[in-house]
C-alpha cells in the first residue's frame, strides 16, 4: 500500500518546532558571540569575528535532556567562533594568544585540555535539563593574496586549508533554493543523538550526505526517507569506497571511522524500516514505533492531526530553525465565560462573538495566518490556514485580530503563525487556545468555532 506522505506534514511541523534550538539557547550563543567580538577586537584590532558550523548554517538541533537521553546523560550544544586574521604567527602562538585572552574573561571556565584547532570555554549546565553548552574559539589564518583560509593544527604546528566561511556561504545559497533541506538535517541529527551516535556521526558528514542526495519530494517524511535510504546505501559500500564530501572539503569519511560505519548504517536502516512500515504500509500508523528513532518529541497520537489540518509546507512556508522561532500567546478578548483550567479553556454559549488577538509584528516585514480546528463530531472541522476575519466574516484590515462566533457545541482550538514575507519562513507559532461551548441546561461538551459569520 502507498500513501501520500504529505498527510504527515503537520506532525513533522509540530515536531520540528519542538526540536529546533530554543530562543534561550540561541540567546546564550549570541551573548558568547558579542563577548568574543568585544574581547578579541580589543586584543587584535585586525580580527574578523564570526560563527561557523551548525549555528551559522541554521542546522543546530536542540540537545536531548537527561530525561530523554537513553543513557540519562543530557546532550550538549556549542558554537564555533572564528577569530580570523592575516597576521597570526604560528598556529601554537595563535592558540596560546586566544587562550590568554579567554582566561582573563572566563578564568576556570576555560578548558585546560589541548584541542587540535581551538580553545574551549564551558558554560554552566542548565539546572532544569542538564543540557551543557560550550564555545570553541578557532583561529583562522586568512591570506588575501590567494583568498584562502587556514585552520590551526596544534599537533604539527601547521596551517591546514579550511574555508568554512566559503562553505557556509555556499550552503546558505543552496538552502535558498531548497528551503526544506535544513529541517531534514536537523531531524537526522536528532535521530543520531537519540541513538547515541553523536560522537560517531559528525554534523558535517550529515550535511554532506543530505546536500548530495536531497530531493524535494513535497513532504517531510518523503525527504527524510529518501536521504536515509541513500545514507544506508553509501555506508553499505566497502569502507575504502565510501566518499563523503562538500565543496572544498576532502573526503570526510575519516571523521566517521571504519568501526562506526556499520553501527551508523544499522541504526538508519532500522529507522527507515520503521518509517516505511508505519507511514507507508500501515493503515493505522503506530507513532510509538517512529518515536523509538525520532525521540519522544515526535507526536504520539495521529488523531490530533486530522487530514483536514493544513500544513505550513502546503502553503510554501518553512519553519525557521536558527533559534529565532518564538512561542507566542493567543489572547481572547470580550471574554464572558469562565476559566475551566490553566490550559485556557473557556465556557461559552452559542451565538457569542469571540475576539482573538495575536502578538503584533511589523506588518511591513511579517504576515500572519490563523488556523482553527473544530471538534471531531462537527460537520465542518475547518483546519485550513486563513487571513484574519472581521465580525461579519470578511477579511479584517487588522490581520492581528480575528473574530469567530461560538456556533456549535464542542472543544476546539485556534492558533496562528507569524511568517517573514521575504523568506516565507515561520518565525512565531502561538500556543493553541481552546474554547469550550456547551448547551444551555445540559452537560458541558466541547467547543466549536465557525468561519466568523454570525
Amino acid at each position: 500500500m502507498s500513501r501520500d506522505l504529505k498527510r504527515f506534514d503537520t506532525l513533522f511541523e509540530d515536531y520540528l518546532a519542538k526540536i529546533a534550538l530554543t530562543q534561550t539557547q540561541a540567546n546564550l550563543i549570541d551573548r558568547a558571540l558579542n563577548e568574543a567580538a568585544s574581547l578579541f577586537m580589543s586584543s587584535f584590532d585586525d580580527a574578523e569575528i564570526y560563527a561557523q558550523g551548525s549555528y551559522a548554517t541554521g542546522t543546530v538541533v536542540k540537545p536531548l535532556t537527561e530525561y530523554q537521553d537513553k543513557s540519562g546523560v543530557a546532550g550538549e550544544y556549542d558554537v564555533d567562533i572564528v577569530i580570523e586574521r592575516e597576521s597570526w604567527a604560528s598556529p601554537k602562538d595563535a592558540l596560546e594568544n586566544i587562550k590568554e585572552s579567554l582566561s582573563m574573561l572566563y578564568a576556570d571556565k576555560v578548558d585546560q585540555k589541548k584541542h587540535e584547532s581551538c580553545e574551549r570555554v564551558y558554560y554552566h549546565d542548565d539546572a532544569q535539563t542538564g543540557v551543557s553548552f560550550h564555545v570553541d574559539y578557532v583561529p583562522i589564518l586568512a591570506k588575501s593574496s590567494n583568498t584562502c583560509r587556514y585552520a590551526a593544527k596544534r599537533s604539527t604546528n601547521s596551517w591546514s586549508s579550511s574555508d568554512t566561511k566559503k562553505l557556509r556561504d555556499w550552503f546558505l545559497s543552496y538552502v535558498a533554493d531548497n528551503p526544506f533541506v535544513q529541517p531534514t538535517i536537523v531531524i537526522l541529527k536528532r535521530i543520531r543523538d537519540y541513538a547515541g551516535l553523536t560522537d560517531c556521526f559528525p554534523s558535517i558528514c550529515i550535511m554532506a550526505l543530505v546536500c548530495e542526495f536531497y530531493v524535494d519530494t513535497q513532504s517531510y517524511a518523503g525527504d527524510l526517507m529518501l536521504v536515509i535510504k541513500k545514507i544506508v546505501e553509501v555506508l553499505s559500500k566497502p569502507y575504502e569506497q565510501i566518499n563523503i564530501q562538500l565543496p572544498g572539503t576532502e573526503n570526510l569519511v575519516g571523521k566517521i571511522g571504519r568501526k562506526n560505519s556499520d553501527k551508523i548504517k544499522a541504526v538508519f536502516q532500522a529507522c527507515f524500516s520503521a518509517l516505511e512500515s508505519e507511514l507507508i504500509r500501515s493503515d493505522t500508523p503506530d507513532m510509538t514505533e517512529i518515536r523509538e528513532y525520532l525521540s519522544d518529541d515526535f507526536p504520539v497520537d495521529l488523531a490530533y492531526y486530522p487530514e483536514c489540518l493544513e500544513s505550513l509546507r502546503g502553503r510554501g512556508f518553512s519553519i525557521e530553525m536558527d533559534g529565532t522561532l518564538t512561542k507566542e500567546e493567543t489572547i481572547e478578548e470580550e471574554n464572558r465565560g469562565a476559566s475551566v483550567s490553566k490550559t485556557k479553556y473557556r465556557f461559552r454559549e452559542k451565538g457569542e462573538s469571540l475576539k482573538f488577538v495575536a502578538t503584533r509584528y511589523n506588518k511591513a516585514q511579517y504576515g500572519i495566518r490563523w488556523q482553527v480546528l473544530n471538534s471531531a463530531d462537527t460537520h465542518d472541522r475547518r483546519g485550513g490556514l486563513f487571513e484574519a476575519r472581521g465580525r461579519g466574516g470578511k477579511k479584517n484590515s487588522d490581520e492581528f485580530i480575528n473574530y469567530e462566533t461560538a456556533k456549535y457545541d464542542g472543544v476546539h482550538w485556534i492558533r496562528y503563525f507569524i511568517y517573514d514575507k521575504g523568506t516565507k519562513r515561520v518565525v512565531g507559532i502561538s500556543e493553541k487556545f481552546y474554547i469550550e461551548v456547551r448547551k444551555r441546561h445540559s452537560n458541558p461538551r466541547v467547543a466549536f468555532l465557525n468561519d466568523g459569520k454570525t
